[in-house]
């Protein structure tokens, strides 16, 4: 459970009334498991959009507090968009507890990358980090007389982790993938979501 020590029932009444209002509503009415010692392992994902100090990064204590509520209600979250300042993201792990633990990648540069990491939050009380932990890339095109030409690689370079939960261990990996609202069926946004399928090791599960 996290915990907010900044909270003052008279400054803060409203961020106060929002966080039990949140809590209610992750109750068990929310289509979500309870989270169990044994019993379950609950796996979440969520683009934090410019989670950093960037000009639309920054969030403020109660929004942070609000994130770190709905974060709680899982075992394991991974993160896109996490920018180069990780400041936001020591904020978000200290408000869920000690018992939290962050894993990211490096930033990813050039103009597609947007100076983004992939991230993962996990309860260390439930998980235990294998100590596998890779990004992945595309291999270089074979062209013949033993020459290769460089891979085009995916803009933000995807994120393998390794974690045990018990007896049960498994590889997960996240993906931001190209943005496509106004054109989700984007040539370039395809090719990405089919590239990172077939980049996924057999067995791994993929968040994006």
């Amino acid at each position: 459970m996290p915990y907010y020590a900044w909270l003052d029932e008279k400054k803060d009444k409203r961020a106060i009334e929002g966080l039990l209002a949140l809590k209610k509503g992750l109750g068990a009415d929310d289509g979500v498991p309870p989270r169990t010692v044994q019993d379950t392992l609950l796996l979440a994902t969520w683009n934090l959009r410019e989670f950093g100090k960037s000009k639309c990064g920054y969030r403020e204590k109660e929004s942070l507090a609000y994130i770190a509520e709905v974060i709680s209600r899982f075992d394991l979250v991974a993160i896109q968009e996490v920018r180069e300042d990780l400041s936001m993201l020591r904020q978000l792990k200290d408000l869920l507890g000690g018992w939290w633990k962050p894993l990211y990648t490096d930033v990813t540069e050039g103009p597609q990358g947007n100076c983004e990491r992939l991230a993962f939050l996990y309860d260390a009380r439930k998980l235990q980090f294998s100590g596998l932990a890779g990004e992945i890339v595309i291999p270089p095109v074979p062209r013949g007389n033993k020459s290769y030409d460089p891979a085009r690689q995916l803009a933000r370079t995807p994120y393998l982790v390794g974690f045990q939960a018990g007896w049960f261990k498994f590889t997960i990996c996240t993906v931001h993938i190209l943005y496509g609202e106004d054109k989700p069926d984007h040539p370039e946004r395809v090719r990405e979501i089919q590239m990172s399928g077939a980049l996924l090791p057999e067995g791994a599960k993929g968040f994006g």
